[in-house]
């Protein structure tokens, strides 16, 4: 993995964090305990701060940064799927899913349970069933159980 210090700031990586050998992690960022970077991620706070919290996973190829002097949080047990774009400041509560391909941009605030749907332009479709709950439950779950799988046995076979 590159993990990179810029001006001082170094990224705070929880030990029973995994982040993939092909993800970049740059600056001032902190990485919670169970989170799963996957390949082609790459974190970016040279101009501010990203938190990201407990069991989160940022999936593959996507880009997190943030603006001079801003946060980007995001609490605990969030998806973002595969190629999202997520540009700080902003919040993201907990157990939120956002698509693959989305495009979160500064000063969003996403509340706890959403699930923004792959594609854009966003849309309000309707209200979290107790269904859609249990799914992003299970789906955060998941990661956080797959980010010790891939510390424990993730090997690489051939350069």
């Amino acid at each position: 993995m590159a993990i990179y210090e810029f001006e001082g700031n170094c990224p705070d990586i929880s030990e029973s964090a995994y982040v993939h050998p092909n993800a970049a992690v740059i600056g001032n960022v902190k990485v919670g305990p169970h989170c799963f970077i996957g390949p082609g991620v790459v974190i970016r706070a040279d101009f501010g701060t990203v938190c990201i919290g407990l069991g989160c996973a940022v999936e593959d190829n996507c880009i997190v940064h943030v603006e001079p002097d801003s946060v980007l949080i995001m609490e605990g047990n969030i998806i973002i799927g595969h190629g999202a774009i997520v540009h700080g400041p902003g919040l993201i509560k907990n157990n939120v899913i956002i698509g693959m391909g989305s495009i979160v941009s500064a000063g969003c605030e996403i509340g706890s349970y959403s699930i923004l749907a792959a594609g854009n332009p966003a849309q309000i479709k309707k209200p979290l069933d107790e269904k859609l709950h249990t799914y992003v439950d299970k789906a955060t779950e998941l990661y956080r159980e797959l980010s010790g799988r891939y510390k424990k046995d993730l090997r690489l076979i051939s350069p």
